[in-house]
């Protein structure tokens, strides 16, 4: 049985079963107005814009889009949208880590502290691990 406290429940009445929306209390259909109206700005962003107003009577919006959800017979994609991953947790599985030894040798050469090296770590990341990489590979030859 579906729980129309909880958000994608509720939808899911609101999409399917129009008789069982209609018994949902004032409060339970308040409850999910701030989240529906977000839901149907995907598809109809300038209905939810007028919708959008501090002090509006919740109870009407969502009554107001239960009448746009009496068009469909199910639930549509466009509700459960996808997140995009995060780019720092994709790329940093995938970045290169430099030995201990092209580091040392990194600082030698430019004549840099710990510090300095961190920093150009901050502000030239890729250069940096491009040119201790390139360390690394002649350290394996030699």
């Amino acid at each position: 049985m579906l729980d129309e406290t909880k958000l994608f429940d509720f939808v899911k009445i609101m999409f399917t079963k129009q008789k069982d929306f209609k018994n949902i209390k004032d409060f339970n259909k308040k409850r999910h107005h701030f989240m529906i109206n977000r839901f149907f700005s995907i598809k109809f962003p300038a209905n939810a814009e007028a919708f959008n107003i501090n002090g509006i009577n919740g109870l009407a919006v969502i009554e107001s889009w239960a009448l746009v959800a009496q068009r469909f017979t199910s639930v549509p994609p466009w509700i459960y949208t996808k997140t995009k991953k995060s780019e720092t947790t994709a790329t940093n599985k995938k970045e290169y880590i430099p030995s201990q030894e092209a580091i040392e040798f990194y600082m030698r050469k430019n004549e840099i502290g710990k510090r300095e090296f961190n920093e150009t770590l901050k502000f030239f990341r890729e250069d940096t691990l491009a040119q201790l990489k390139k360390l690394d590979e002649t350290i394996k030859v030699y």
